[in-house]
């Protein structure tokens, strides 16, 4: 009985760190809505298509603290290189593409620099494939 008493100060410890070792399973892990995944987009023919089915908020950027202003431009990049608009996802195939990946405004400033307050859409292709293909 005296042991019983002694445990029952841990025993909160004890049911939270099962309660953790539970939920950490690797089927828990939540994909990131800011990015789609090869998986995802291959079966749409161009990027615009995966971008406006599975993510059309990106499509209508915003600018940070301004939330009733939508179709703002959102800039492209593939692999690095700024490509223009949204209209550049309409001519990307999606046999090239590993990810594409939304940063918000904040997020693009701080990456590529001021003059991207309204997102970009950022395109990364398979390993080998240029931005010309």
């Amino acid at each position: 009985m005296n042991r019983c008493i002694r445990m029952l100060p841990i025993l909160p410890f004890l049911v939270m760190a099962a309660a953790c070792a539970s939920s950490s399973g690797a089927g828990s892990a939540r994909p990131n809505p800011n990015v789609l995944s090869r998986e995802q987009i291959v079966r749409y023919s161009t990027a615009f298509e995966a971008v406006q089915t599975m993510r059309s908020n990106w499509l209508r950027g915003r600018s940070p603290g301004d939330l009733d202003t939508p179709g703002q431009i959102v800039d492209v990049y593939r692999d690095g290189l700024e490509m223009g608009g949204v209209d550049e996802l309409r001519s990307m195939s999606t046999d090239g593409i590993d990810y594409i990946r939304f940063y918000n405004g904040i997020e693009a400033s701080g990456r590529w620099g001021l003059g991207h307050e309204n997102g970009v859409i950022f395109v990364s292709s398979l390993s080998g494939v240029g931005p010309g293909y």
